[in-house]
């Protein structure tokens, strides 16, 4: 890009067009459904059909935001909801799902790919990793710096020379959570931020044991008005506001603003001499400042995460409430930007001669929306000799003047007629006009480089085949600290139900020689964040793993991130790699997905998403099992895991409680054990916290584990169909807790009736939850 993209947010449609007005180059909105904000507004089918071909008229453009998670038998609606929109000519699609990115690439591949701040972007190898699939632009976690999205600029490059599209949010509220990877509304609130309704619990107060109740997981605002010429020169391509779901003054003050500052940077640096990247300077003014802050803005700002990893001085601990807005400044922005669509200015010619076809020309005059005159020529019916009263040059210019429903307005106009005695219904003139309009419309479009013939592309695969499950139905045990590893691998040695143990990285760092199960198979899991700062190379500490993994006794790796897939990519891994649960697999695209990624490797297996109810898991895992569903080679065998018992990782974020609320421990980028702490929530709940001071980001977990001894019917049943393993995640739990769990749940799943009872009552009597296995995530 020349410059800088200014990227609006619209909730509707008037918020839309004072965007427009107040300068944004761009905009992004929901429809009825799949986006990330299903409280907004939103628009209606027709007004976003609407909001394109008004948006390329005067030079702008519109992304459809579609970054949720889709269910299995969502995917035919998915198709008919987008297609009507690609076919209008909608220029990007913003995207959570990888198995919506496939089916836009494959069936609508004239639609930008834009990969959304939810899919979790947290450096170059993940944005690369998209780049080959076909994105364009990314979207990378808010918690990045400015040195890491630099990183991306450079290192993210097509063959053209071009760096990736890089689009990055500049003002409005802040996630807690790394975006994508946030359960805590899901599990607690039942109100799924994955499918556009967060429940927003991070703005709710919390407390430690030695604390006062405080807002601790309440980011202050962002606004970034200070740093615009920094952000430029680090490679951001598109500026981002945040807030689809606040008022149109929001949207349309928050732009003009952000406008000025832009249009200044570029007007300093066109005017330099000699342009040097850190010389220019850009402030906003008080005056900025003040109508910001009367824009529903919270009482406390920052710059985000630019500029630091984390700190208290980031948080609004003391209150998340907003300043409010003044009603002489939306009355102002009111008066100057919701003013309604602009009107292209047009010069009118028509030539109505007797017995030939009508003629009416419009000419689109040079203005601020095209520097440029194009015109068109309609052709109509033949026109008549008047047989009773002819028309008047008032009769015609009446009929044809009626612009007022147009995106133009007529600024002149020029009626030839051969003869006083001439007759043309007025159901003739006005087609006539609406047909040149139609025309002078299609005549812009093009002339920006937007067609009106798209042609459907139908979804091929390289290869089809139906998903062989391997028949492995037993246990896979997770596993976060090295006692807890002892008691996995002496209960696998006694049983034969143990299918694979998932290894915590940070026990195989911190422990040259582990004992390993030689009865089942062993993987190293990888971190939940994968990022390169200052304070440590994980691209480094990935590729170590990958190591140890290969030298040493290890299956293979699970995999929690799209960084981590890149780096294997890259590193040619030899063994198994499994994929987390939070690499979400909803439906069967996102899993040809994830096949097309590791075509070349050993993609051994993946976990059912925690979100997912056993009837919408069913949908996935029968789809898979028929035939020419996806991209794999028919004899390949695959492993699935689901989850039965687990604390769930409602949260994983670059923001530190400890940090926060008592003060650093020093220990950032040093290879050390965990380290726990909690918070209370209003009800009294204890949420546990690990703070892994190396990778120096903290796992917020649910207050009870997931536990599902109560639904080992269902369970069985998709086990029996699918080959499924039943997963149990430890975390917190301490060693004789682990031993517990364990042979309560080998009992339940594979003793005799007579143990069942005793087991079932050692686990009624902690408390648990279902989770989502019966409660849909909507």
């Amino acid at each position: 890009m020349d410059k800088v993209e200014l990227l609006a947010p619209a909730g509707n449609y008037e918020t839309m067009i004072g965007a427009f007005n107040a300068g944004a180059d761009a905009v992004y909105l929901g429809g009825r459904g799949f986006g990330a904000r299903a409280f907004a507004d939103n628009f209606t089918d027709e007004e976003v059909i609407k909001a394109i071909r008004y948006a390329h008229l005067i030079g702008k453009k519109i992304y459809l935001t579609v970054n949720t998670l889709l269910k299995e038998k969502e995917i035919p609606a998915f198709i008919d909801f987008f297609a009507q929109f690609a076919y209008a000519g909608l220029d990007g699609a913003i995207i959570q799902d990888l198995g919506i990115f496939r089916i836009i690439r494959e069936t609508f591949p004239w639609v930008e790919l834009h990969v959304s701040t939810q899919m979790t972007i947290t450096g170059n190898a993940g944005a690369s990793l998209l780049m080959e699939l076909g994105a364009s632009r990314v979207v990378p976690a808010r918690e990045l710096s400015l040195d890491e999205i630099r990183q991306i600029h450079d290192n993210c490059k097509f063959p053209d020379g071009h760096s990736i599209e890089i689009e990055a949010f500049i003002h409005g509220a802040m996630c807690y959570c790394y975006s994508g990877a946030c359960l805590f509304s899901s599990m607690v609130g039942e109100r799924s931020g994955n499918r556009g309704r967060c429940a927003q619990p991070c703005r709710l107060p919390y407390r430690t044991s030695k604390n006062t109740e405080c807002y601790a997981l309440s980011l202050k605002d962002m606004c970034m008005f200070d740093r615009i010429p920094e952000l430029i020169e680090a490679g951001i391509d598109s500026f981002k506001i945040e807030g689809r779901m606040k008022k149109p003054e929001y949207a349309a003050g928050v732009t003009s603003i952000y406008r000025k500052l832009i249009d200044n940077y570029y007007e300093q640096k066109s005017s330099a001499k000699l342009f040097e990247p850190g010389k220019i300077r850009i402030k906003a003014t008080s005056e900025d400042k003040r109508i910001l802050a009367s824009l529903y803005l919270r009482s406390e700002t920052g710059e985000g995460y630019y500029f630091k990893h984390n700190g208290a001085d980031m948080v609004t601990l003391d209150s998340p409430a907003y300043n409010g807005s003044d009603d002489a400044v939306l009355g102002d922005i009111r008066n100057k930007y919701l003013t309604g669509e602009k009107k292209l200015p047009v010069f009118l010619k028509c030539k109505l001669m007797a017995g030939k076809e009508a003629e009416l020309s419009l000419c689109l005059e040079k203005c601020a929306e095209i520097d440029e005159n194009l015109s068109i020529t309609a052709i109509g019916e033949i026109v008549q000799t008047a047989q009773k009263r002819p028309m008047s040059a008032t009769d015609i210019e009446k009929q044809l003047s009626k612009f007022g429903n147009t995106h133009f307005e007529l600024v002149d106009k020029k009626i030839e007629i051969d003869t006083d005695n001439i007759f043309i219904p007025n159901k003739a003139l006005n087609e006539l006009r609406r047909n040149a309009v139609c025309l002078l419309e299609d005549e812009i479009c093009k002339f920006r480089g937007y067609s009106n013939e798209y042609q459907k592309k139908e979804s091929k695969s390289d290869k089809s085949g139906s998903l062989t499950p391997k028949k492995n139905e037993g246990f896979l045990i997770s596993v976060l600290t090295k006692a807890q590893l002892e008691e996995a691998v002496r209960y696998s040695e006694e049983s034969e139900n143990v299918n694979a143990i998932y290894i915590d990285s940070r026990i195989v760092l911190l422990n040259d020689e582990l004992h390993l199960s030689p009865k089942c198979r062993n993987y190293i899991s990888l971190p939940y964040i994968t990022r390169d700062e200052n304070f440590i190379d994980c691209r480094k500490e990935i590729k170590s793993l990958l190591d140890i993994a290969e030298s040493k006794d290890y299956d293979g790796v699970l995999v929690r991130n799209l960084e981590q897939l890149s780096i294997i990519k890259e590193y040619k891994f030899k063994k198994e790699i499994i994929t987390d649960y939070g690499l979400y697999i909803w439906n069967h695209e996102a899993l040809s997905s994830y096949c097309e990624i590791l075509k070349d490797l050993s993609f051994a297996g993946f976990n059912l998403p925690l979100e997912l109810n056993h009837h919408e898991a069913e949908d996935l895992l029968s789809c898979l099992c028929e035939e020419k569903t996806i991209s794999i080679d028919a004899d390949q065998k695959i492993s699935v895991g689901t989850m039965i018992y687990g604390r769930v990782p409602m949260m994983l974020t670059a923001n530190c409680i400890k940090n926060t609320l008592k003060g650093c421990t020093g220990d950032r980028g040093k290879a050390i054990n965990y380290e726990n702490d909690k918070l209370i929530d209003r009800t009294g709940r204890i949420l546990p916290v690990t703070c892994d001071c190396f990778h120096c980001y903290n796992i917020i977990w649910n207050s009870v584990p997931v536990s599902l001894f109560k639904k080992i019917h269902k369970l069985k049943s998709i086990a029996s169909k699918y080959y499924v393993s039943y997963r149990l995640d430890f975390t917190t739990e301490k060693p004789e807790e682990v031993r517990d769990v364990l042979y309560a749940y080998n009992s339940l799943f594979f003793a005799t009736e007579s143990d069942k009872n005793k087991y079932e009552n050692i686990l009624s009597a902690k408390d648990y939850t279902t989770g989502h296995f019966e409660r849909s995530a909507d």
